[in-house]
């Protein structure tokens, strides 16, 4: 997620912040050239980890977010709930809020919930 295509396009390595809750840190663009990379680095740490109950995705750093960018954080939140992860948006700034609120999914993203994972039949 950078704004060059000669800079690593990624989210900072996932972090452990508690014993349950797995954290990415963004930086740069959320973008039709970046999107792929992050869904494949929360992939990636969710994977690595079985027990994990919460996955915070830090916006602090986080620049421009276009209309791809915002569709994979659907995707990761909507991955999330499907496996009873809760998702989290830590930190958004006000031009990520602003185009959250436009777009009606604030409360979708940032409100808690999780969704259970569904029960084998």
């Amino acid at each position: 997620m950078t704004t060059s295509p000669d800079e690593d396009p990624t989210a900072a390595s996932p972090s452990v912040t508690g014993p349950h809750t797995v954290r990415l840190a963004l930086d740069g663009d959320l973008d039709y050239d970046t999107c792929g990379e992050l869904l494949r680095r929360v992939r990636l740490a969710l994977d690595e980890r079985a027990d994990v109950e919460d996955l915070r995705l830090d916006c602090r750093e986080l620049g421009v977010v276009d209309s791809m960018g915002l569709s994979t954080l659907l995707q990761i939140h909507r991955s999330a709930c499907r496996d009873g992860i809760g998702f989290h948006l830590d930190n958004i700034g006000p031009a990520l809020k602003r185009l959250l609120e436009l777009t009606g999914t604030y409360d979708y993203l940032v409100s808690p919930q999780r969704t259970a994972a569904p029960a084998d039949e």
